[in-house]
């Protein structure tokens, strides 16, 4: 800790109470209850998607590495309202369904007790043949079978899993493995059939051979079976046993996306509350990688998120349209960035000796022109401390009072 703290040693006064000022927004910021991780190399511990459950770092040297991942998430697949019918040889329709399946959520197709009236056609070479349609309502109810309703998509979107059961005589499921006509081979009792409607305009044929000992079948929809990988995952930090009060960076130094290419992030710095006080910018426009310069509080804490580009209010949602696209309109869009991200936190020199990325060129960094800014006490960067600075302080945080010394 002397090498860290001889490096914030020397700032003015002005200095300190400005830096006071944007710690009082950290302080406490998270609970005993959250995972801690120690050594030089730290990694982050999921889930930590939220501001509460922030992986808890310990921060002990100068110089220290911290790494993650975006991690892809699971979310349940659009649930499509599905319409079903049988065929004859010539494609008139023999029966059809609307929501009568025991799968699903109510708007699933199912039908029973399918036998040679009704759906089990023969097909005058010894073999019986059952033909099934299935689309998407209201596609059907005009007696079309095309994916179209009066010319219209049907709009339904989302995984089904469509299977038919073969019965015996006593409307018993028949045994697997069930032999086919004329010796051509065996089929599994029941029979499962997965796909998904990409567009919402699709319209699935299937043609099943009658296995030779079914009277009956049984046809179920189950529409609740889609799964979709999505990326939005947000990794929430709580950097701890930094020096009070002294400027650091967090710099993107590595890191490659699901895709081979440079993870694209976006990192946030937080007050106690969870309120977002600053992003990042890329340092590097070449592979986006990210970094944010921000203050330690008086108690050596600092809460910092990582998220993908685009996602600036860190809720894992792509802020400005569809990125990574899930398939349900009535679904958000996540920020599309999965991928390992590896973060340097370093000390910033307290007189402006360049970028913490960068030789020294004489000119301070965007990081420290903005922390130069928080040092003279202008917290909306318009060149001028006043009254509009501290009405800004006095909206977000409220008054602290804190009694005179004796």
């Amino acid at each position: 800790m002397s090498e860290m703290s001889s490096m914030c040693a020397g700032r003015s006064a002005r200095s300190i109470l400005a830096a006071v000022t944007a710690t009082m927004l950290l302080a406490g910021a998270a609970s005993s209850a959250v995972p801690m991780v120690s050594g030089k190399v730290k990694f982050e511990v999921e889930a930590n998607n939220t501001f509460d459950s922030a992986t808890w770092i310990m921060v002990e040297t100068p110089d220290t590495h911290v790494t993650g991942k975006l991690e892809k998430t699971y979310v349940p697949d659009c649930e499509p309202d599905t319409y079903m019918l049988l065929f004859d040889k010539e494609n008139g329709i023999v029966n059809r369904d609307d929501n009568s399946s025991p799968l699903g959520n109510g708007w699933a197709s199912g039908i029973e007790e399918i036998d040679d009236s009704n759906g089990l056609i023969d097909n005058s070479d010894g073999t019986r043949s059952l033909r099934i349609g299935l689309t998407g309502r209201a596609d059907g109810l005009d007696g079309v079978f095309n994916g179209l309703f009066q010319n219209d998509p049907h709009h339904q979107k989302g995984e089904f899993t469509l299977i038919v059961t073969w019965m015996d005589e006593d409307e018993m499921p028949c045994p697997s493995p069930m032999l086919l006509p004329d010796g051509k081979g065996e089929i599994a009792n029941p029979q499962v059939y997965v796909d998904r409607f990409e567009i919402g305009a699709e319209a699935f044929y299937l043609n099943y051979v009658v296995p030779v000992d079914a009277v009956s079948a049984s046809i179920a929809v189950d529409n609740t079976t889609g799964v979709l990988r999505t990326c939005r995952d947000v990794d929430y930090l709580r950097l701890d046993n930094l020096v009070p009060l002294c400027d650091y960076c967090f710099t993107q130094i590595g890191g490659i996306d699901c895709e081979c290419r440079p993870t694209d992030t976006l990192v946030g710095w937080f007050d106690k509350l969870g309120h977002l006080i600053q992003l990042s910018y890329d340092w590097d426009n070449d592979t986006g990688y990210s970094e944010l310069c921000f203050t330690a509080d008086s108690h050596g804490v600092a809460i910092l998120a990582v998220t993908g580009e685009g996602d600036e209010d860190f809720d894992g949602m792509h802020d400005g349209g569809p990125r990574d696209i899930i398939y349900c309109d009535e679904r958000e869009w996540g920020h599309g960035v999965c991928g390992c991200w590896t973060f340097a936190i370093r000390t910033i020199a307290p007189h402006g000796e360049g970028s913490p990325m960068g030789p020294d060129d004489g000119l301070p960094s965007e990081a420290e022109l903005l922390l130069m800014a928080m040092d003279r006490g202008d917290i909306n960067q318009d060149g001028t401390t006043d009254t509009a600075d501290l009405g800004i302080l006095l909206g977000n945080f409220g008054w602290i009072l804190t009694p005179a010394s004796p």
